[in-house]
């Protein structure tokens, strides 16, 4: 019987991530269409793409950098959430007057999408099998770097 590979632990967030996030993003362009017309489906659209170009943006700079010390990419990590809750409060306050969107609809859509997108993150990563320690060396002396 051969050992699973371990998982990507970031592809695995990718995925996690954007499937609940689109599926949501669609729901809620389907709920603001009905409810405000195409004001609210530019308003959930513009709101759902900017969560995700900023969200998959995110993981593909931990994705590039994993091979730093841990440390590191935590702090990069964490750089990296604090920008993209700036950018989207940026983009709320910068679209509140908008004339072609609902400003309602965006920022509830934006809150919505980041929502199911880091809850299906968290979700995705806790299911991924990530060695956290080294292997330990085979019972019986199979270790061949220390000399006896």
């Amino acid at each position: 019987m051969q050992a699973s590979r371990p998982q990507d632990p970031y592809r695995a967030m990718l995925v996690g991530g954007a499937v609940p996030a689109a599926a949501l993003a669609v729901a809620a362009v389907v709920v603001f269409t009905v409810l405000d017309g195409g004001l609210g489906a530019a308003g959930a659209v513009t709101a759902s793409l900017l969560v995700g170009v900023t969200f998959a943006a995110s993981t593909l700079v931990l994705q590039r950098v994993r091979h730093l010390e841990p440390v590191i990419v935590l702090g990069i990590a964490m750089v990296g959430y604090m920008t993209v809750v700036l950018l989207l409060g940026l983009f709320l306050v910068l679209f509140r007057d908008a004339t072609w969107l609902s400003p309602l609809s965006f920022a509830i859509s934006a809150c919505a999408v980041s929502l199911a997108w880091t809850v299906g993150q968290v979700v995705a990563f806790t299911r991924v099998r990530t060695l956290l320690f080294d292997e330990q060396p085979a019972p019986g002396g199979a270790d061949r770097g220390t000399p006896r």
